[in-house]
């Protein structure tokens, strides 16, 4: 009498991972009478995963960046990672190639030495490994998608196990949270070694189990360094020629308006370090206006990192007058004695009774040096702001 379950081998119609559609995964299943297919019998793990996710050829995809996310996955999974190779344009379609292919897919060029020229010899991961998955762009009824049009998963090198496949460069990423850690740790005074520790302590992982190596944040805080000075040296740059256009405006105006008056100072790089500028009807308002004045320094440009002051008063109507303005490299005693001087000098040397300021030391220094008889009045607006800021900054 025959068995109820007779042991068969039964061929699934599915892609090999190898990548060959002439090979089919086998498997020994158990066929029960009742059942028209047999149950499948577990393989190992690793075929397993590679069952699930291998990508074949007419596979589809909305994006090519959503095939190169499923692609990525399919190669951390099985011990390898992957890269952009070739794309081709059309003027029709736009990108309508993509080519992905092995980290160790191709050959490296040789460097050519100059003469006594020395470089290091580093060895190259590539190999000429030839698994790849290749797409090309359809559009039907106007949408677009990305079919698989060539995939092979031979591979002419060992593939990685997880805890190696984690420190491939391309898996090493370094997150945005983890950036700003490393950043505040840096400009706190702390070195390598010890920042990668500390993300070790308070992410409670075991040592060397990182997302990224300890090169990585190496090279991270260095190229981070790196673009501030470029910046910095940028922003230096436009600063410097911002001013000297300022100085263009200031000559075309005292051109149009005799009585406008503006003067500077240049550093011993002969760069232009301080300027000061006031119109005619200023001027002459000060004359009639100018005993009491409101010197303010509140001012200051984030992007420059120079101090902005105003010298202003009100007439008889209670309106606010401009008698002058000007630009400061820093808030020191030998800066602010400069802008007095100036100011004295473009009034005709008309000294006011009274000049309201902030409450800040150097410039009290300054105004009793400059206007000596002049009454020197402090907000108490501004004294009570600063005693705020002091009993916050003491809690």
């Amino acid at each position: 009498m025959a068995s109820l379950h007779s042991k068969n081998l039964w061929i699934r119609k599915q892609q090999c991972p190898c990548g060959d559609w002439k090979c089919y995964i086998t498997h020994e299943g158990v066929a029960k009478e009742d059942c028209a297919v047999p149950e499948s019998v577990k393989p190992d793990k690793r075929s397993s995963c590679r069952a699930i996710i291998t990508p074949y050829v007419g596979m589809v995809f909305k994006t090519d960046d959503e095939a190169f996310e499923y692609y990525g996955n399919f190669a951390r999974k099985n011990g390898f990672s992957i890269r952009k190779e070739r794309s081709r344009i059309s003027p029709q379609l736009g990108i309508y190639k993509r080519d992905f292919v092995c980290y160790r897919s191709g050959f490296a060029p040789v460097k050519k030495k100059a003469n006594g020229e020395h470089h290091r010899d580093r060895k190259s991961v590539r190999c000429g490994c030839d698994a790849k998955l290749y797409l090309s762009k359809e559009v039907m009824n106007g949408v677009s998608q990305w079919v698989v049009v060539q995939f092979s998963n031979i591979h002419n090198h060992e593939l990685l196990e997880d805890d190696q496949v984690r420190l491939l460069p391309a898996y090493r990423k370094i997150h945005e949270a983890d950036q700003e850690r490393i950043l505040l740790l840096s400009k706190a005074g702390f070195p390598i070694h010890r920042i990668v520790k500390m993300l070790e302590l308070e992410k409670g992982i075991q040592g060397g189990h990182l997302p990224f190596l300890e090169r990585d944040v190496r090279n991270f805080v260095q190229n981070r360094k790196k673009v501030v000075q470029e910046n910095e040296a940028l922003l230096s740059e436009k600063r410097e020629n911002d001013v000297l256009e300022l100085l263009e405006v200031c000559k075309a105006v005292k051109e149009a308006d005799v009585e406008f008056v503006y003067d500077f100072t240049v550093d011993k790089n002969d760069k232009v370090e301080n300027i000061a500028w006031s119109y005619g009807d200023s001027v002459n308002a000060n004359a009639l206006f100018g005993d009491v004045i409101y010197f303010d320094i509140s001012y200051r440009s984030v992007a420059y990192g120079l101090h902005f002051g105003v010298w202003f008063g009100i007439d008889n109507c209670g309106r606010i007058i401009l008698f002058g303005c000007v630009l400061l490299q820093d808030e020191t005693l030998q800066s602010f004695s400069w802008a007095l001087q100036t100011f004295l000098r473009f009034m005709g040397g008309r000294c006011p009774q009274t000049i309201i300021s902030d409450l800040d030391s150097s410039l009290r220094d300054a105004i009793r040096s400059e206007f000596q008889g002049t009454k020197h009045v402090i907000p108490l607006w501004n004294i009570l702001n600063k005693k705020n800021l002091n009993i916050n900054g003491a809690k």
